[in-house]
């Protein structure tokens, strides 16, 4: 096997559930020496560190994601990162090593012209590119084309991204898909949490709480089978980080809709305790987008034989199983009716336990890390 020598970076630590597992798993493979390069300071990597067997090295942002402004730390983070870039600059030198695995491009201009160095010493680069666009972009931003061009290999996550690249560029790019990288919260949580049984039917929304993800239009839903089906079992529990605004604005609809003895709202941070209490305390999932590349909530949900609706949006049904979800246009009144069968299907027993199996022994984590180890074997041995 070949010897590879990997620098993994996320300057900000923007993807934690995935890069934790990932590199974790990789440094049981012998043949392959991984280092995490990013920032330790973050709420939501605080779990992470204490549960996985990953030593980062916090080369990024330490000083910077302490500052509460949110403009002035995007001002800072212009002048520190081309500094921590040197300092990263000195460790290549250093250590040599033959991949440079970016989960994420912190700041597009800055982390070009240093990519443009980096491949002067031989230097192989691969880019994990999870959104095809930043979110609320609306185009690609110059140093984004350049990097693609200039990189020697790009991850998708799903085929919808790799679908919005340039044809020219498909030659460089592969597939690799979200993968059920929480296994290990799965196991632990569901020994230790109990379903509480009682006659509501449950309705779980959980994840960061933004206007792309549909929640007004899920109210909308609610409302239709509250007051025109007249589903008055329903329980909706909506739970994630919200910004005071928006948190604001979606609690003014749950009244003015008269649902407030049918929706909680919980628009705070979840952690992995709370997180999995509600979903182990919930008969269905839901995931109204009104846009998406994809999520790790599926892998979540059909780990704990949770079945779900869906919008048919970007990458969401490629990581679902007709089986055991409903997938839906992304409008009130197709995913009330998406609600109304799969609660059918469950009250009927149309939905076996198998059909969960399947699906998670397709998508098993050692799974996806083979993919990686076999895209970096390969690209060395070109």
């Amino acid at each position: 096997m070949i010897k590879i020598k990997v620098f993994f970076i996320d300057a900000n630590n923007n993807a934690p559930n995935t890069n934790y597992p990932l590199i974790e798993s990789l440094q049981s493979f012998p043949n392959i020496k991984i280092n995490y390069l990013s920032v330790l300071y973050s709420q939501s990597t605080n779990y992470y560190n204490k549960n996985y067997d990953v030593q980062t090295l916090s080369l990024f942002f330490n000083f910077v994601s302490r500052i509460k402004n949110p403009a002035l730390r995007r001002f800072i983070k212009i002048f520190s990162h081309p500094i921590a870039n040197i300092r990263l600059l000195c460790k290549i030198l250093n250590e040599k090593p033959d991949i440079i695995h970016y989960s994420w491009i912190a700041i597009p201009f800055v982390d070009y012209f240093f990519i443009k160095i980096f491949k002067m010493f031989a230097v192989k680069i691969v880019i994990t590119q999870h959104n095809y666009l930043q979110h609320n972009k609306i185009r690609l931003r110059l140093p984004e084309k350049r990097i693609f061009q200039i990189a020697d290999k790009i991850i998708c996550l799903s085929t919808y991204i790799k679908n919005q690249f340039s044809p020219s560029l498909s030659h460089k790019i592969s597939v690799i898909e979200h993968g059920n990288s929480y296994e290990k919260e799965v196991e632990y949580y569901s020994k230790k949490i109990i379903r509480k049984q009682d006659s509501n039917f449950k309705i779980l929304f959980i994840g960061n709480i933004r206007p792309y993800k549909g929640i007004e239009l899920l109210l909308d839903s609610v409302s239709y089978l509250v007051y025109e089906q007249k589903m008055d079992n329903i329980k909706l529990l909506i739970a994630g980080k919200c910004k005071p605004d928006y948190c604001g604005k979606i609690k003014k609809i749950i009244k003015a809709k008269n649902l407030v003895n049918y929706v909680k709202f919980e628009g705070k941070f979840l952690d992995y305790d709370k997180l999995f209490e509600y979903a182990i305390n919930t008969d269905i999932g839901v995931l109204p987008y009104l846009e998406a590349t994809q999520s790790g909530l599926p892998y979540i949900f059909a780990s704990l034989h949770k079945p779900m609706v869906i919008t048919n949006v970007g990458g969401l049904p490629e990581q679902v199983s007709t089986k055991f979800s409903e997938i839906v246009e992304p409008a009130f009144i197709e995913v009330a009716h998406g609600i109304i069968r799969i609660k059918e299907k469950i009250e009927n027993k149309k939905i076996k336990e198998a059909d969960f199996e399947n699906f998670i022994e397709k998508h098993k984590w050692k799974n996806t890390v083979l993919k990686f180890v076999d895209l970096y074997q390969d690209l060395l041995a070109k």
